[in-house]
Order: structure tokens, then C-alpha cells, then sequence
């Protein structure tokens, strides 16, 4: 196999910082998928940008060795794990056309490539929408569309599908199939959730300790094999009991976005004090169903908290009682280091458990030592253990949580959830969790709610992701 990428005794660290990856020495084949797989925070994605050519450029200084292309110079593609950071513009035409006018793609080709990519990727009935407004899975469509229409050899994915649904996930993985086998592109991609990459027949590199290495022919298979197996596991639910206490209760709700009715609830009601699970398709108005419920967009019916209308409270009254928190953990940030963040959670926030538990807390997601670090410093998985910890500080009655465990790996997840639990004894809250992240995750909810057909229903008994 034909060499593209070289990696030569490669170091690299940020500012005063450990190095992140230390005497590198690697290739990546042309035409060919590399799957790399590590814990959070190992320098996946600090080696996906240094291919990308972003680092040292925008950060970090590389020591010693360097990173070639077979003496090419060959045009890389990176999708981040949260698209919206990589668009400037308003819609997906508009983003598309920006590329390639600032690419500079002759003006009379540039109508066509915006087609193509837009039906590559099937989401031409998406052009003229706002970004801001599609769902994850159809973000990432059109970051992937942005990679088609720019004709990229090289293509670096940062966990690519960390908050889309199964449909989604096969779609994407169909395509990159394609880009592979009938263009020759070559596929970086660094992930944590590895089930399906099988059709890919991917080269396996485990990230750790600062190295990269390719794992065998038989670790492989049987890596990808465990990925797949996990997957498969059935999650085990039970349904709600009819006198259980409801912290919200919905009656002849109805939530719309524009001219489209996402849902339609005659009654509902949200266990006080238990952890529910909210399941369902990309776009199906989940995320709108947390906002409706923050307040933050109108809806039709009425929704109570502790049997009183959340429109009798003011804005600042519920605050106190209901949080959110966002999927894009930098949306959540407000000061610049980690130190300054969790000293305003400390001082505003009311749950007793961290009062007396902080430090333990910070060693068992494994952010300790990490305080002068700027957060958007941090790695993707980091900023969500980080973000995720700020808010159970807060110490609200009912916790909104919009895809928490995106990007994380299994250790990271286990740690999460024994940290709910024990927060959970001190102070029971009342969480809702919006996840495509299922593997294992029953370990940790009650019940189950899966919205289809524009209604959320109980799930119970072993069942997949819709």
C-alpha cells in the first residue's frame, strides 16, 4: 500500500504544558480508512489538526519531527465533532458557494459543485434552511457536503456521529464507503463509539500515552467486533407507576417549529427525582422539547412543574429551579479558565453533594491538575466531563441535559454515571437526558421516553434506539 501520510518523531505540547504526543512515528496508507481510538484527552483530535495544518498554526508548538505527504500537497478536509464551529455563513447554499468563491473555483462551476455536494450528501431539500435550525445528523450532512464540494484527498472526522441517531450513522458511513472505494479519498477518523465501522475494513491505531500505534490484523477485528457487540445490547427500561409524583406534567401540548408541528402530547408526565431518557430521530424536535419546556420557545397547552403552570413563575424563579444543559459544551462557558468557572459554580450553586465532594468529584473525571487550563483548551470530551459538573453544582430540582455523554469514552461514561448516583442519594434531582450515546446508559436511567409519530411514549423492556 501506497504511503500518504508520514509521521516523522513527531512531539508536540501546548504552552508549559506535558507534550500531548511524544516521538511519533506512523504512516496512513492512501485510499484507505484509519480508525484512531483512545480515552478523552489521549491527542486524537490535537493529531487530527496537526494533519489538518490548524496546529501549531492557531496554538502549541511542535518540538521536534514533523508530519509529510509523500512529497504531495494534497487538499484535507476536517469535520469537528460539532459542525456549527466550522460554518461562517447563514445557510447550506450560502456556506457551500463561500467555499469554493474563497477556494477559487471559477465562477460559472460553482452552481454545479454546490449541487452535487448538496445531493451527495441528501440534503438538497435542506439548502435554504438555517443552519442554526437543522438537527446534529443534518449538520453534519452539510459539513460533510462543505468536505465533497472542496474535492478534498484527505478527509479528518473528529467524532463524526457523537450526537446523531442510527439512520444517520449508516447513511454517513455509506457515503465515506463511496468516497473511499470510487475516489480513492483517504479517511482519518478518531472516535470513542466504534460499532459499524466494520463495513469500512478500517486500520485500527490505538492513541495512548502520547503514542500513536497500529494494532494488528486480529486486535482489530476483535476491537471493531466488541465496538459492534456493545451496540447490539438491548436497553432495559421500566414504564412509570401510576402514582408516581410528576415534577412536569403536560396536558394537550402541542410544539411547532414555523409552519411544522414537531409534537403532539395529550399528556405526559416526568418522574420527580428519577432520570428519564429521551430517544428519538435527528430533527424530531427533541432539543425543541427542552427549549419548550426552559421556556425558551412558545408552545400550545399547558406544561406544570409541581402542579403549577411554569408561566406563573418568573423567568428568574424558574431558573432557580429548572437547567439546561446545552449540547455544544463551549455554548455553556462563560469566563476562560477552568478555575474561574468552577469558582462560579461553587458560588452560586446549592446542590450539597460538591459542597463537601468537589475535589473527589474532579479526580474521578479525571480533571484534576486542569484548573489554569483555558477551557476551550481542552480537549472535546473534557469540556463535556467539565460542563456536566458545573451544572450538577448548580444543584436546580430539575435538570435538562441535551446530549451530556457525546464524545465521551466508556471509562469517562462510568465515571459520569457513579457520580450521578452518589449525587443523586445526597440530592435527588429530576433529570431528563437526551442521548444517542446508549451504550451502557441504562445503568444509570429509570425510564425511557422515545419520541415518535410526534408524541413521547414509554418505552419498556429491551428495545433499541428508534
Amino acid at each position: 500500500m501506497k504511503e500518504l501520510i508520514n509521521v516523522h518523531n513527531l512531539t508536540f505540547s501546548f504552552a508549559e504544558q506535558e507534550p500531548v504526543l511524544k516521538n511519533v512515528n506512523t504512516v496512513f496508507p492512501a485510499g484507505r480508512v484509519a480508525l484512531l481510538t483512545g480515552p478523552s484527552g489521549c491527542g486524537k483530535s490535537t493529531f487530527l489538526r496537526l494533519i489538518a495544518g490548524l496546529l501549531p498554526k492557531y496554538g502549541g508548538t511542535v518540538t521536534t519531527g514533523k508530519i509529510d505527504f509523500n512529497g504531495q500537497q494534497p487538499t484535507v478536509g476536517m469535520l469537528f465533532q460539532d459542525p456549527l464551529m466550522q460554518f461562517a455563513l447563514d445557510t447550506p447554499r450560502h456556506e457551500l458557494e463561500f467555499v469554493l468563491e474563497n477556494e477559487r473555483v471559477p465562477r460559472d462551476e460553482i452552481a454545479g459543485r454546490v449541487a452535487s455536494a448538496l445531493s451527495f450528501a441528501h440534503i438538497t431539500e435542506l439548502a435554504d434552511r438555517q443552519l442554526t435550525a437543522l438537527s446534529g445528523g443534518q449538520q453534519q450532512r452539510v459539513a460533510l457536503a462543505v468536505v465533497i464540494a472542496r474535492q478534498a484527498k484527505i478527509l479528518l472526522l473528529d467524532e463524526p456521529f457523537a450526537s446523531i441517531d442510527e439512520a444517520n450513522r449508516h447513511f454517513l458511513i455509506q457515503q465515506l464507503d463511496k468516497l473511499v472505494n470510487e475516489q480513492g479519498i483517504t479517511v482519518l477518523i478518531a472516535d470513542h463509539d466504534c460499532h459499524g465501522y466494520q463495513q469500512l475494513h478500517p486500520l485500527v491505531y490505538q492513541v495512548t500515552g502520547g503514542q500513536v500505534q497500529q494494532l494488528s490484523p486480529t486486535n482489530s477485528q476483535q476491537f471493531l467486533d466488541e465496538a459492534d457487540c456493545i451496540a447490539r445490547q438491548p436497553l432495559q427500561t421500566q414504564l412509570p407507576l401510576a402514582d408516581d409524583i410528576a415534577a412536569l406534567a403536560l396536558d394537550e401540548v402541542t410544539i411547532g417549529r414555523g409552519d411544522e408541528q414537531l409534537l403532539s402530547i395529550p399528556r405526559l408526565k416526568i418522574i420527580e427525582g428519577k432520570v428519564t431518557l429521551i430517544t428519538g430521530p435527528n430533527g424530531s424536535g427533541k432539543s425543541t422539547f427542552f427549549a419548550a419546556l426552559a421556556r425558551l420557545l412558545p408552545y400550545h397547552g399547558n406544561i406544570s412543574y409541581l402542579g403549577t403552570s411554569i408561566q406563573d413563575f418568573s423567568r428568574r424563579r424558574y431558573r432557580q429551579e429548572l437547567g439546561l444543559v446545552f449540547q455544544h459544551a463551549n455554548d455553556q462557558f462563560l469566563n476562560v479558565t477552568v478555575e474561574e468557572e468552577l469558582a462560579l459554580s461553587k458560588k452560586n450553586g446549592t446542590h450539597p453533594y460538591f459542597k463537601d465532594h468537589l475535589a473527589a468529584a474532579l479526580q474521578l473525571l479525571n480533571l484534576t491538575g486542569l484548573e489554569k487550563r483555558v477551557v476551550y483548551s481542552l480537549s472535546g470530551g473534557q469540556r463535556k466531563k467539565l460542563q456536566l459538573l458545573l451544572m450538577l453544582m448548580m444543584g436546580q430540582s430539575v435538570l435538562l441535559m441535551d446530549e451530556p455523554f457525546a464524545g465521551l469514552d466508556q471509562k469517562s461514561l462510568q465515571n459520569i454515571f457513579t457520580l450521578i448516583h452518589q449525587a443523586q442519594k445526597v440530592r435527588p434531582q429530576t433529570l431528563l437526558v437526551i442521548s444517542h450515546q446508549l451504550a451502557g446508559i441504562d445503568q444509570l436511567v429509570d425510564f425511557h421516553l422515545c419520541l415518535t409519530g410526534h408524541q413521547l411514549i414509554y418505552q419498556t423492556g429491551g428495545h433499541h434506539e428508534s
